[in-house]
């Protein structure tokens, strides 16, 4: 089965406070039209870690309609700003349209772009990076992002777990219920990552089962 089995789910899901009228716009439009979005736990663990850390900047890859942006963006401090990526025009659209419209389009810098190419650009440092655009680009993304890093910075990494599948190998059969549409580079290079980032001496980490899996660190 995925990562929590159903009833577990359904309990989760049950616990759900109501969400902000743009929030739940947001959620509609991703299921709707198949944009992939953070799971609202994974989205309100990003606000809980900003509310408790309140960075002064967060760079985030990968915003799609933003989302997992909003989430974090509730919970920033007056001084708080966020550099998000998204190289996708119609998303980039979306996604100002729904800040603007939530009151937190003043504390977001959307850059317009690939992420292979902007992350070298920007300036750091940043307080949190949280890594979720093209799975099989993720330890390019952290290269780039780590001389970045302020000291104590903190890194998230959504779908980590790909729905379960990163448990089976290379060659293995991914059953249906494990996320078998992930590709097998993908599944490969998440488990790569999360080897690598367990036995890291710059990185103290934890993979979680929130989600579609999260990767949380802390430099060492």
């Amino acid at each position: 089965m995925p990562i929590s089995s159903d009833p577990v789910s359904k309990y989760l899901t049950a616990l759900r406070p109501e969400r902000s009228p743009v929030m739940q716009e947001m959620e509609a439009l991703a299921e709707k039209d198949g944009i992939p979005i953070v799971h609202w736990e994974t989205g309100r663990l990003l606000a809980i870690l900003v509310g408790a850390l309140q960075p002064k900047r967060v760079l985030e890859v990968g915003a799609a309609i933003g989302y997992s942006t909003l989430h974090m963006a509730e919970m920033l401090g007056p001084d708080g700003r966020i550099v998000t990526i998204e190289r996708d025009p119609v998303r980039i659209g979306q996604a100002r349209d729904f800040w603007q419209r939530a009151g937190v389009a003043d504390h977001i810098d959307l850059v317009e772009g690939d992420a292979m190419e902007e992350i070298e650009k920007l300036d750091g440092p940043f307080d949190m990076i949280f890594l979720d655009a093209s799975k099989g680009e993720y330890a390019e993304y952290l290269r780039m992002a780590e001389p970045k890093a302020s000291e104590h910075a903190l890194l998230a990494i959504d779908n980590v777990l790909m729905s379960g599948s990163v448990a089976f190998g290379d060659g293995e059969q991914v059953p249906h219920d494990f996320g078998s549409h992930w590709s097998s580079e993908s599944r490969s290079a998440a488990r790569e990552l999360n080897t690598e980032l367990m036995s890291s001496d710059r990185w103290l980490s934890a993979v979680l089962p929130i989600g579609d899996g999260v990767l949380l660190a802390t430099q060492a």
